[in-house]
């Protein structure tokens, strides 16, 4: 570093006069922009890398619905299982939409009401309202910002089918109809109970 000013200085005295002031000039204007291409180049860099990290974490929020879907089958299958007579249990979920979830947003909203009257008396108003959301984010567990949600709404079922063993016994398939009927809240008519082959 101290070599570089020593090169400057010399070079400044070799380029004595209005010459040399230019010269000079010219290299701080270069050394600014150099400076300013350089950081935007970082900033790019750096909201590239934010970018990057929330795109997971809005995918992950995204397919929660369809890993409850999967759950619940899980889950009725484990049920229907125990039912007395029904052997081994297949279950089938359709959904209607998958499911909803509401984020949470900062809003902003600013409103102005300006009156006018014109030479002839008539009185203008002009009211002018600005809205403005931002999503809120938190920190996740494994350090990447996570979208905070502030309700969430189950997938509407649209039907069940269960294939039983057992399901060529009324009484089993009465049974298996009935839980599932009960236990998602379905009419018995989007409810099918089939005999495994």
């Amino acid at each position: 570093m101290f070599r570089f000013w020593e090169w400057l200085k010399k070079w400044f005295e070799a380029k004595k006069g209005k010459r040399g002031i230019e010269n000079l000039v010219i290299i701080l204007i270069l050394g600014v922009i150099i400076i300013i291409v350089a950081s935007s180049f970082l900033n790019n860099d750096r909201a590239a890398t934010k970018e990057d990290k929330l795109q997971p974490a809005v995918a992950i929020a995204s397919e929660q619905p369809l890993d409850e879907i999967l759950e619940l089958e899980q889950r009725l299958v484990q049920i229907l299982s125990e039912i007395e007579g029904a052997g081994h249990v297949k279950v089938m979920i359709t959904g209607v939409s998958d499911g909803e979830v509401v984020h949470a947003f900062n809003q902003v909203e600013q409103s102005s009401l300006q009156e006018e009257q014109s030479e002839a008396g008539i009185m203008n108003r002009t009211d002018e309202i600005r809205r403005e959301q931002e999503l809120v984010f938190m920190d996740g567990d494994s350090g990447e910002r996570v979208p905070v949600i502030t309700k969430k709404y189950q997938p509407e079922i649209r039907g069940v089918v269960v294939v039983a063993e057992g399901a060529g016994s009324s009484v089993v398939r009465q049974n298996i109809t009935n839980a599932v009927g009960v236990l998602m809240g379905l009419p018995m008519h989007r409810i099918q109970v089939l005999k495994r082959k």
